[in-house]
């Protein structure tokens, strides 16, 4: 039986990502992401944040159920 193996979505040489606010941002060398690729973003976003020591800050803090909102609302979206 084969193995899955984790993909790690690294951002592509030459891009640039800074925090300004409660905000990522980040910019990235050629065309826009599709919707479908902005919600695998996501997926993979919020995977890596439920496993961090934010996640469970959020948890102690503001128990279960209100950190797992707080983590729907961190997305992937291109700027207006």
């Amino acid at each position: 039986m084969k193995r899955k193996r984790n993909k790690k979505i690294l951002p592509p040489e030459g891009s640039v990502s800074w925090a300004e606010g409660n905000e990522i941002h980040t910019i990235m060398p050629g065309e826009a992401p599709s919707e479908a690729q902005l919600e695998e973003m996501t997926r993979e976003y919020q995977k890596q944040i439920r496993k961090s020591p934010l996640f469970e800050k959020w948890v102690k803090q503001y128990g279960k159920e209100k950190a797992e909102e707080l983590l729907k609302e961190c997305r992937m979206k291109l700027a207006e």
